[in-house]
């Protein structure tokens, strides 16, 4: 115990021996950030030469620029941060829609299938639910177009091309793949 006080006073009597550092005022932190953002390595005859016109010890110029490297570090780590934190969001959000409509086409799939196989008694009212709409009525407007059982064959299935142009409204038939 009695080494750790003694420690501790020689420590204090260092400490009032070493001359205080003084905080920079404006214009010694003007001209070290102008020098800093022409260069930001600091070469020892321009750390000397600072030194020399701040007024302060070169080891004082050379510590600043490592802190002020440091902080320069930082601001651009929590740049990335922030750039990667709104990119996974625009990512989540992304991903949200496209789950979504996923979830949406597997239920047209879905009613396309049920359509396929149960015939045309039950495909007409899910057919109707697929286009949008209950009226069986024939439209001029492709956008509207609305397929009913009496355009489907004999059997009273849709040819897939024709089911395809039905589902989607458009005018253009399903291509043959080749």
């Amino acid at each position: 115990m009695n080494y750790h006080l003694q420690n501790q006073s020689q420590s204090h009597e260092n400490h009032a021996l070493k001359p205080r550092k003084k905080r920079l005022d404006r214009d010694q932190h003007r001209l070290l950030e102008a020098s800093f953002n022409a260069n930001q390595k600091l070469k020892a005859e321009h750390k000397i030469k600072l030194a020399r016109q701040l007024g302060l010890p070169p080891r004082q110029v050379e510590i600043w620029y490592q802190n002020r490297r440091a902080k320069n570090k930082n601001n651009a780590m929590e740049h990335g941060y922030r750039n990667v934190q709104l990119e996974l969001g625009n990512v989540l959000a992304e991903n949200s829609r496209l789950e979504n409509y996923i979830s949406m086409l597997e239920h047209e799939l879905n009613n396309v299938h049920q359509m396929i196989l149960f015939g045309s008694t039950t495909s007409a009212s899910i057919l109707a639910s697929v286009s949008g709409s209950s009226n069986e009525q024939d439209s001029t407007s492709q956008g509207n177009m609305i397929c009913n059982w009496r355009d489907a064959g004999n059997d009273g299935r849709f040819r897939v091309d024709e089911l395809y142009t039905c589902l989607t409204g458009s005018g253009n038939p399903l291509l043959p793949l080749s």
